[in-house]
C-alpha cells in the first residue's frame, strides 16, 4: 500500500537538536546497510524491503534535512515501488539535496507514474535538481506523454529549464521530429540548440539530417556547428560529404574543422574501420 505524505508536513521544518540527529542519522546508516544486504542476497524474507522501505518513508518527513536526504537516497536503493508517491512528494522538499536525492530515486524505482512529477522538475530553481530529474526520466518507463510533456518545456521562459529539457530529450530511445523541437532549433540560447542538435542525432531519425545540415552552415555558435558536425558523422550519409568537406576546410572555428574532418572520415570509412575516432586521434 503506498504511503503519502501531507505535503505541508514538509514545509514546516524545524531544526533538531545535534544529538537527537545523530542517532536517526545511525538509524539511517543501518537501514542502508540493510538495503544493501537485500539487495545483494536472493534468500532475504519477502517482507523485510517493505518494512524498510515503511521506516525510510517515515523518515522523508524528518524535521533533519540530512535525514530526509539520505532517507530518500536509501528508498532508491531499496527499490520498493510502494514509495514512489512519497518520493514524488519529496520533490517539493524546501532542500534542494533533498529534491536532488528524491528525483534521482524515482529514476532508481523507473516507475512511468513519476514522469509528469520529474518534468516539473526540469525547471527547478535548483540546477542538481534539474539535471537530477532531467537523469531521472531517461530510466523510467517511457510514454508518448513523458516525451510530450518533456517537449512542452522548451517553450519555458527560463533558459536553465529549456537546457534541461535538452538532456531528458538526449537520452530518449525514439524522438518526434514535433514543432517545438524544431522551433527550439532556432532557440536563443546556444546550449539549447546544441542540446537538441545531440538530441536529434542520437535519435536516429533520418529526418534530423537536412536540420542537422541547416545548423551546421548557418548556425552563429561554434558549439552548435561542431555538434551538428559531430552527430551528421554519426547518422549521415555521402549526401551530407560535400558540405562537411566544406566545413573541414573553411570554418572558421578550430573545433567545427576537427569535428567536421572527423565526420567526414566517419562516413567514408567507418565500414572499413568499423569504430568511431574523435579528431586528432
Amino acid at each position: 500500500m503506498d504511503v503519502s505524505i501531507p505535503l505541508n508536513s514538509l514545509t514546516h521544518v524545524r531544526s533538531a537538536s545535534p544529538m537527537r540527529s545523530y542517532f536517526r542519522l545511525q538509524f539511517l546508516f543501518w537501514l542502508l546497510l540493510c538495503s544493501v544486504v537485500y539487495g545483494c542476497y536472493v534468500d532475504t524474507p519477502s517482507g523485510a524491503p517493505e518494512t524498510v522501505s515503511g521506516r525510510l518513508v517515515e523518515l522523508l518527513a524528518d524535521p533533519d534535512s540530512d535525514v530526509r536526504r539520505t532517507a530518500a537516497e536509501a528508498l532508491g536503493k531499496v527499490g520498493y515501488k510502494s514509495s514512489n508517491a512519497s518520493l514524488i512528494v519529496a520533490l517539493n522538499d524546501p532542500d534542494a539535496r533533498v529534491r536532488e536525492a528524491a528525483a534521482l530515486a524515482l529514476g532508481r524505482l523507473g516507475d512511468g507514474k513519476s514522469g509528469m512529477a520529474l518534468v516539473g522538475h526540469l525547471a527547478d530553481s535548483a540546477e542538481p535538481v534539474r539535471m537530477a530529474s532531467a537523469l531521472a526520466l531517461g530510466e523510467i518507463e517511457f510514454s508518448a506523454d513523458r516525451e510530450a510533456q518533456t517537449l512542452a518545456v522548451l517553450r519555458h521562459p527560463q533558459g536553465s529549464a529549456r537546457i534541461a529539457a535538452t538532456r531528458a530529450l538526449l537520452s530518449l530511445d525514439t524522438l518526434s521530429l514535433s514543432a517545438d523541437l524544431i522551433k527550439a532549433l532556432r532557440d536563443p540560447d546556444a546550449r539549447v540548440r546544441q542540446g537538441v542538435a545531440a538530441a536529434l542525432g542520437e535519435s536516429g531519425n533520418p529526418g534530423a539530417v537536412s536540420h542537422l545540415r541547416s545548423l551546421l552552415r548557418t548556425d552563429g555558435a561554434a558549439s552548435v556547428r561542431a555538434e551538428a558536425a559531430f552527430r551528421l558523422g554519426k547518422i549521415g550519409d555521402n549526401g551530407v560529404l560535400a558540405e562537411l568537406s566544406r566545413a573541414a576546410e573553411a570554418d572558421p572555428d578550430m573545433m567545427v574543422r576537427g569535428w567536421a574532418r572527423w565526420a567526414v572520415q566517419q562516413i567514408t570509412l567507418s565500414h572499413e574501420f568499423g569504430s568511431a575516432r574523435q579528431p586528432g586521434q
